[in-house]
This record gives C-alpha cells, sequence and structure tokens, in this order.
C-alpha cells in the first residue's frame, strides 16, 4: 500500500496537468494523451471517491468518483454552451479546475489516499496460478478474435456483422463464454469484475470494428453537429438538449488528442463496459447481499436482452445506461452507503444529456428526498404525494410541451387513444435443420415474453420470500414510468413525424421500464440458480449452469446486432465507399448550383459525414431526411417505392426551391430494379457509381 504527503499530491497533479497541457499545445501526441488522461482521470476519480463515498467497496466506489467527475464536465459545458459557447477555454477552465476543487476538499476533509492497497507479496504461487487460469484464457481468446475482428473491417454494404464472422469465430467466442461462466461457476477461480468488463467491451466494440465508416446513423448526425460547434463554438438553432454529452467528447478530444470522430464512436461502448457490469454486481453483490457468485452470474444473465442501445453513442443511449446505473445501485441508495445527492447529480447530469432518462431521474430523487425527510415535517405527506403526481405526468408534459415549442398546434399533439394500448409481439417457433439458429430464434424472438415471464415469476419470489423492502422504491419508480407510458400512449400524438417513427418516444419509455425491471428478472434468475451453487450439488447440474448461461450470453448477443439470416432480416444498412463517392460525384457534378438529392438516409449521412449541414432549401435539408413530414423525403419513398416519374421530381424541386434534383438508387434496395427502369425513361441524364452499385439519376427544370 502507498500513501503520499499533501505536497507529494500536488506535486503529482502539476505534472500530470503540464504534460498534458504541453501535449495539447505542441507534442499532440495520441498515446500520450491517452495514457495521460487516463491517470487524470483515475486519480482524480480515485481522490473524489475517498472523499464522498470511502466505505463503498472499490470497484463501484471508482465508478461512482469517474461519474461525479463526468458530471461536472457535462454540467459545466452545457452551462458554457448556453452562457458562452464550447472552445479550448472551457476545456481547460474544467480541466484546470477540476484538480484544485478535489485537493482542496482533500484537504479540507482530511482524506486518506491509498494506492495500491491490494498487492500480493507473491504472485507466483502456483495456488495463485490455478486460480488465474480460467481467466486468463477467457483474456487471451478475447485478444484472438479482437484481431480477427480488425481483419474482417469492411467497406461495403453490411447487411448484419455476423455475415462477415463464419463459423471459427463464432466456435472461439463460444469457448471464451464458456470459460468466463466457468470461472464465476467453479469457487476456486479467481474472479474479478474486470474479466466482465473485458468481455463486455470486445461485444459492444464489435460495431465500430467492423463498420470502420461508421455504425447506424444517428451517429452521423451527432457527429456533424460536434464537427461544428468545433468549428464554430455553437450550433443555430440552439440546442436544448444533447449538450452534456457533447461536452464529455469534447473533453475527451482535448485530454486524449485523439480524432473528435474517434472520440465520439468509443464513449458510450467504454462507459457501458465500465458502468454497467459494475454497477449490476455491486448492487447485487453488497446492496441485495447476494453470494459473490450468484452476483458474477447474475451479471452474466443481465446479458438476455442484449445491448443493441449501447454500441452506438447518442445521447438517449447515455441516458439509458445512467438510468440503469441508479436501478442497480438503488438498494445501497436505500441503505445510504450512496449519498442521494449522488442521485441528484447524476439527475442533473442525464438531464444536460436527454430528458427521457434524466426525467425520471429527477423525480426518482425527488421521490427519495421526500421520503428521507423527518416523519415528524407535517408537510411530509401531502409533499409526497405532490411529488408522485407531479412525476406520474412528467413525462407527457414534457414531449407536449416539446412538440409545442415546435410551433405544432395544441390539437395537434392531445388526442385519446385507446387501441393497441400495449402491444406485445407474437409468439413465434422455428423448426428448421438449424438447430443452433432455430433455438436462439426461438429464445430471441420471444425474448419480451420470457424476460416479462420470468420477472413476473420474480416479483412473485419477492413478495413470497419477504424481499419487499428491498425493492419497495424501485416498485414505485417502475409503477410511475408504467404510468407516463400509458398517458402518452393515450394521449399524445406524433403527427409530425413519419409513419414508422410516430411511435419511437413511446417506445423508448417502454425500453426504460424493462430496463427498470431488470433487477426483478436477476431475482427471479437467482432463486433458480442458487443452490446449485453449493458445495454439495452434482457437478452435472453446475454444468448444466454453465451451458443454460452461455445460451442466454448467446442470445443478447446475437441479438445486439442487425440480423440478417434465414429467419430475420433488419433491413439495416451502413454508410460505404461507394456512397461516399456518390456524394463527391453529385457535388462535383453540381458545378456550385443549387440541388436537392432524394436518397436513403444512408446516403444522407455520408453527404453530413462528407460536407456537414451545408445548405438548408425552404426548411429542407438538401438531402432527403426522414425527419418528419411534408419534406422531401416523401417525394423520395414515392419515387422509390412507388413511381420514379418526372412529376415527383418537380414536385420535390417546388418544395424546395431549387431547379435541379438527383434522384439515388441503392442496388441492395428491394424496389431497386422497378426504380431504376422507371427513372430511365424519365430522367435527363444517368450515372454509375462501382458499375452500378449506387445509380445516379439527373432532373432538371
Amino acid at each position: 500500500m502507498l500513501t503520499f504527503s499533501r505536497r507529494q499530491h500536488t506535486i503529482w497533479q502539476i505534472i500530470v496537468f503540464l504534460i498534458i497541457l504541453i501535449n495539447i499545445y505542441w507534442l499532440k501526441i495520441s498515446p500520450l494523451g491517452i495514457i495521460f488522461g487516463i491517470l487524470y482521470l483515475w486519480n482524480n476519480s480515485k481522490k473524489i471517491a475517498d472523499i464522498f463515498c470511502p466505505t463503498i467497496h472499490k470497484g463501484l466506489k471508482y465508478i461512482i468518483g469517474l461519474l461525479i467527475i463526468l458530471a461536472y464536465i457535462s454540467i459545466n459545458y452545457t452551462i458554457a454552451y448556453h452562457l458562452y459557447q464550447i472552445n479550448i477555454w472551457v476545456f481547460l477552465w474544467v480541466f484546470a479546475s477540476l484538480p484544485i476543487i478535489i485537493e482542496i476538499l482533500s484537504y479540507k476533509y482530511n482524506a486518506l489516499h491509498c494506492f495500491f492497497s491490494i498487492l500480493d507479496s507473491n504472485p507466483f504461487r502456483l495456488s495463485n496460478l490455478k486460480s488465474i487460469l480460467l481467466p486468463s484464457l477467457v483474456i487471451i481468446l478475447d485478444a484472438i478474435l479482437l484481431v480477427v475482428l480488425l481483419k474482417k473491417a469492411g467497406l461495403g454494404v453490411i447487411r448484419s456483422p455476423w455475415e462477415l464472422l463464419g463459423y471459427k469465430f463464432w466456435a472461439v467466442f463460444t469457448i471464451s463464454n464458456i470459460l468466463l461462466v466457468a470461472s464465476f461457476v467453479i469457487k476456486k477461480v479467481a474472479k474479478n469484475i474486470f474479466l466482465v468488463i473485458w468481455h463486455l467491451l470486445l461485444i459492444v466494440s464489435l460495431g465500430i470494428i467492423l463498420y470502420p465508416l461508421g455504425f447506424g446513423y444517428d451517429s452521423f448526425i451527432h457527429q456533424a453537429v460536434l464537427e461544428t460547434i468545433d468549428k464554430t463554438g455553437t450550433i443555430e438553432p440552439r440546442l436544448f438538449l444533447y449538450v452534456g454529452q457533447y461536452g464529455l467528447t469534447f473533453f475527451l478530444h482535448h485530454l486524449s488528442q485523439l480524432p473528435l470522430a474517434t472520440v465520439n464512436k468509443i464513449l458510450l461502448p467504454i462507459l457501458f463496459s465500465l458502468i454497467w457490469p459494475s454497477s449490476v454486481y455491486y448492487g447485487l453483490r453488497y446492496g441485495l447481499n447476494w453470494s459473490f457468485q450468484a452476483s458474477y452470474l447474475a451479471t452474466l444473465w443481465s446479458f438476455f436482452m442484449g445491448f443493441g442501445f449501447a454500441v452506438m453513442t447518442t445521447p438517449q443511449s447515455l441516458a439509458y445506461l445512467l438510468v440503469a446505473l441508479i436501478i442497480f445501485i438503488l438498494p445501497e441508495i436505500n441503505k445510504k452507503t450512496i449519498s442521494l445527492y449522488f442521485v441528484w447529480l447524476i439527475s442533473f447530469m442525464a438531464l444536460t444529456i436527454h430528458p427521457l432518462g434524466g426525467i425520471p431521474l429527477f423525480y426518482l430523487a425527488w421521490i427519495l428526498s421526500v421520503l428521507r425527510l423527518n416523519k415528524k415535517f407535517w408537510f411530509k405527506k401531502p409533499l409526497y404525494y405532490l411529488s408522485l403526481l407531479i412525476s406520474a405526468i412528467s413525462l407527457p408534459a414534457f414531449l407536449a410541451l416539446y412538440q409545442r415549442i415546435g410551433n405544432v398546434p395544441w390539437n395537434r399533439i392531445f388526442n385519446i387513444n385507446l387501441k393497441n394500448l400495449i402491444t406485445w409481439p407474437a409468439i413465434s417457433w422455428h423448426q428448421t435443420y438449424n438447430f443452433t439458429l432455430d433455438l436462439i430464434h426461438n429464445i430471441g424472438d420471444n425474448g419480451i415474453w420470457l424476460f416479462s415471464l420470468i420477472t413476473l415469476v420474480g416479483l412473485y419470489l419477492i413478495i413470497h420470500e419477504n424481499k419487499y423492502i428491498f425493492f419497495k422504491r424501485h416498485f414505485i419508480f417502475i409503477a410511475l414510468l408504467i404510468i407516463n407510458y400509458l398517458l402518452v400512449k393515450i394521449f399524445i400524438v406524433f403527427d409530425l413525424q413519419i409513419a414508422y417513427q410516430k411511435d419511437d418516444y413511446v417506445n423508448r419509455i417502454a425500453y426504460l421500464i424493462f430496463l427498470s425491471m431488470m433487477p426483478i428478472f436477476l431475482t427471479a434468475v437467482y432463486f433458480g440458480f442458487k443452490k446449485i451453487l453449493k458445495n454439495n450439488v452434482n457437478i452435472w447440474q453446475k454444468t448444466w449452469l454453465v451451458i443454460l448461461t452461455v445460451i442466454i450470453m448467446t442470445v443478447g448477443i446475437y441479438f445486439t446486432y442487425p440480423l440478417y439470416d434465414q429467419h430475420s432480416n433488419s433491413k439495416s444498412f451502413n454508410v460505404t465507399t461507394t456512397d461516399l463517392k456518390t456524394v463527391d460525384l453529385i457535388e462535383e457534378n453540381s458545378q456550385g448550383q443549387p440541388y436537392i438529392v432524394l436518397a436513403n438516409q444512408m446516403v444522407g449521412a455520408a453527404a453530413i459525414n462528407k460536407f456537414g449541414f451545408a445548405h438548408y432549401y425552404n426548411d429542407n435539408f438538401y438531402y432527403s431526411m426522414p425527419l418528419g413530414i411534408n419534406n422531401i423525403y416523401q417525394n423520395y419513398l414515392t419515387m422509390i417505392e412507388k413511381s420514379a416519374s418526372r412529376e415527383q421530381a418537380l414536385e420535390a424541386m417546388n418544395q424546395a426551391g431549387v431547379d435541379k434534383l438527383y434522384f439515388v438508387v441503392n442496388n441492395y434496395w428491394h424496389s431497386a430494379k422497378t426504380a431504376i427502369q422507371q427513372a430511365q425513361e424519365t430522367a435527363d441524364e444517368q450515372f454509375l457509381v462501382d458499375n452500378g452499385v449506387n445509380n445516379i439519376f439527373v432532373y432538371i427544370r
């Protein structure tokens, strides 16, 4: 164990500060920035955790320290954006003020900072080597898989990442999963949450690695916003959402000297890999007092619903993660091991990122604070019921107000709809000659049903086993989310969204409900396998537990990414090199004349990636985008799906007020053949990109 004097702590802070500063202004070496950036964050995370939560287990303690720092960054950048602008001076303020504040607080509270408190004097003892064998094999196999992924990255159309990875990848990956589960089931094997963090990082980084040009659509939009703010310090129209996440991205970009786009890609996967397993494990182990084995195993069962939200950095996804964090550590908060001030801080951080995560956390912090009031306080009960009432209508009120600010009339926001209040997917059953794929889809396609049924079993067991006291406030939070969901579903209309996006906000609230139910689901799993983990249980029962856990993990991982197999087609596409060539060719051909482009959203994402938000014509972005209604995207849908007519092209040009239009048809589109034949008869000119991978048709008024 190492300890240092106050003077030594101050000198170390100054050394790290100066090295990072020199790297930012002169050296600009990314590896150096990464190393000292990690040292900066680790050192200050540990110190702030030592000050405010010294009694928490060190793994969770460091995560909480890191989150306090991230909250400080998010809030500062949000204030700067609204009162000033985002630039290098905001970074320098946060970068310099953080260690100063921490050292002052450390001195004030006389906090003791111990480093490397657990050191094995003889790590090479035979017993130690035996205990780390399985974990070491997991790390080695995952490292091999990482190398394979780097070699498999594709620049063309990728309908599913699993298309790029053959059976050899899955064979090695399954062995890694088996060894990971076995290391937690076998008592004499060393256990550490780092193993799950490492394994999970590989899983959620898969999309980043296999899609080097970018994964998904939203990430390109946020990246373009970041680039605009980086150049100008702000963006118009002014944003009231997302700025907290943008602040984190800018801060880590300057700190590490990694490209802004790279930081934007890796931010959420890294935070998710750190926060999700740590909060699940420590919440169960120390909040609910489960055994080490049961807590680790339950952490792996949390893979069941997949991690689709965590593979791409977006504000909504980061807000989901913050909600999950608070839900998982709620037992520790109820025990007062973790301060309510931390819940308030995370709720403010979430509000700067996305209100659909921030508002529920805010009202949870409010309710928990009211419940902590002294019973003799005469206004406690009325205040409690008032907080429940406001919380129950908070999300519908926000969504209605958000639309009204967007100039949507009240009569188009409110409407009573009692149909399909809760929609459940149909139960499916696959029985072909591919047993493995059938098994994965029979579980995954019915995942919502299975999750709901197991959660109901968990609810019954919580009541039957007299564990209600641990979940009482958790149940209140879930009930309030359900009420919010029903009120939005019944009363709020999203008429200005295109058809397939009308239920987006409702579905996001539903996902929050499922996230919040995860501890109840894991409780049912815990009661199912806790006897198997005892010493006197037959080895075959433990073997069965390992196999079942690996199956659950595999299903969750497989459904995390878009699918394209004999049972499912997610119809998910990516930006390709051909798309980038297409937008360059169109820009070159336009010769500076105003034009619009009717193309699918991935071509639009390629344009945003190359040129940012370059042009708007009559409130229409010059590439068709699925954003609302009454814009040129509706003309694109008509041309690609129904009739690529000159009348539709002229209608789109009239709406945008331009005299030139490009219509792009990707050869993977299901109606591409028909659309190409029609456009060849009505367009003025045609270009082929990469021998017809993309077809460009030019219409001139």
